[in-house]
């Protein structure tokens, strides 16, 4: 294997700093001192126990926090249906992988304008209800993309194998098809969690007047004033942010080398063993 030419390694390293050293700086001002940051003056966790004296942050959180687990519920529920869907002919999978990669290709602010105009015309104010929906047809994409991934990978004939034993559809889909696509629900799940908490477009274009989530919040602060308890938020953000991303992707990572191991020969699990 040949190395990495030093040119590549400066660019890479270049990258890197330009992604990740705005998060270190956060992170860091967001336990130190000086309230300014112009330098260090040692570690401290009054910012963020400032951060919760707040109390519209605590209520972007609040808000935030029920946006995120009512759009999770409902974009995985319809999500994996179109999955199961895909099973039904070759013409339905076309339809829902086309339907769901052009969503996913749609800039968010491109969703956002064309739902900020029209639901005033049907006569919807804006506020959560819009928002939810926004997130959930926005969102829907993924889940149909990551769950149909595993969905094509499922053997019809362990849906013949139940039926010869005796169980109806809603028994196999219960206890055979949805256990075998449970990692890949649940990663689905997380990503969209993790894209809801994350999101400002659609929350900014829907939003009441008391329905501000935390990125809309900290948009709004940033603008005027930025002050230690939003490094605070902005760093815990990030972390919650990470671990919804790092555990999606491995249950991703876990449904696809449980499927190859299903497709997998027989015989050569056995020489493997």
């Amino acid at each position: 294997m040949s190395r990495p030419r030093p040119t590549s390694l400066a660019v890479l390293s270049a990258v890197v700093a330009v992604l990740y050293a705005p998060l270190a700086f956060l992170v860091v001002a967001g336990i130190n001192r000086n309230p300014l940051s112009t330098s260090w003056q040692g570690a401290t966790g009054r910012w963020y126990r400032a951060m919760w004296d707040d109390e519209a942050l605590r209520r972007s959180v609040a808000v935030s926090l029920r946006l995120a687990a009512v759009t999770t519920v409902v974009a995985v529920t319809a999500g994996t249906a179109m999955a199961l869907a895909m099973r039904t002919s070759p013409l339905v999978q076309r339809w829902a992988r086309g339907t769901a990669g052009m969503r996913v290709a749609t800039p968010e602010i491109v969703i956002a304008t064309g739902l900020a105009a029209v639901m005033p015309s049907a006569g919807v104010d804006f506020g959560f209800r819009p928002m939810v929906v926004a997130h959930v047809a926005y969102l829907t994409a993924y889940v149909v993309l990551i769950v149909g991934s595993r969905v094509a990978t499922l053997d019809p004939a362990l849906d013949l194998a139940a039926a010869d034993l005796g169980a109806g559809p809603w028994s196999t889909l219960r206890r055979v098809v949805l256990p075998d696509l449970s990692p890949a629900i649940g990663a689905a799940a997380l990503l969209v969690m993790a894209f809801s908490l994350d999101d400002v477009a659609l929350s900014l274009a829907l939003r009441g007047p008391t329905d501000t989530t935390l990125p809309v919040y900290l948009y709004s602060v940033v603008q005027r004033r930025v002050t230690p308890a939003v490094y605070a938020v902005g760093t815990m953000v990030v972390v919650v942010g990470a671990a919804l991303f790092l555990t999606s992707m491995a249950l991703h990572n876990l449904f696809v080398s449980t499927s190859r191991r299903a497709r997998e020969p027989r015989g050569r699990r056995a020489a493997r063993r």
